[in-house]
């Protein structure tokens, strides 16, 4: 009998202690459910917020892209008639190909009223006196042709300054453009 009661008080301690993790774990296995049931509907969430923030991005780069091909081609072509930027880039042309420019004009093209909104560019001649070698001419008038303002090289006479034969007087008819402000 002994045996049975050791018997009795083991089956009653087990299903005591198995009553009481299930008091302690049914909870805790209920919220783990609940739990798992948030975590995926998180997972859908950021799925798509990362779906959403690779759309912005791309059309963020997008913007970039074009708003640096805009910024090139506003250089190639600016809205205004800015002369101070046109001459200083041409005296920054001069002084880096060691060149003097002698004399510089410009001169901005003529248009009827009635031409003006339908001309989508107006054109500035410009008439320049260089200074310098042949070479140290060549590299200044290539490099106008090159730089990000569009300026097309119409004609080029060069003579000799005095007896020097190295130092060359270079006279240089050009054009560059700008928007025209009125165009329709």
């Amino acid at each position: 009998m002994k045996n049975l009661y050791k018997i009795i008080i083991i089956v009653a301690v087990f299903i005591l202690s198995i009553f009481i993790l299930l008091l302690i774990v049914r909870p805790v296995l209920m919220r783990s459910g609940s739990h798992i049931a948030q975590l995926t509907e998180e997972k859908a969430k950021n799925i798509t917020l990362n779906s959403e923030l690779d759309n912005y991005v791309s059309a963020r780069d997008d913007y970039y892209l074009i708003n640096a091909e805009y910024q090139k081609l506003n250089m190639e072509l600016p809205e205004k008639s800015d002369l101070s930027i046109l001459t200083n880039e041409l005296y920054e042309i001069a002084r880096y190909t060691n060149v003097e420019i002698e004399n510089i004009a410009f001169e901005e093209s003529k248009i009827d009223e009635e031409d003006l909104r339908k001309t989508p560019v107006k054109e500035i001649k410009i008439d320049m006196v260089l200074q310098g070698s042949y070479y140290e001419i060549l590299n200044c008038i290539n490099t106008m042709e090159i730089m990000p303002r569009l300026i097309k090289v119409e004609d080029v006479a060069v003579q000799t300054s005095g007896g020097d034969h190295d130092n060359l007087l270079a006279f240089i008819i050009a054009k560059t453009y700008f928007v025209n402000e009125y165009y329709k």
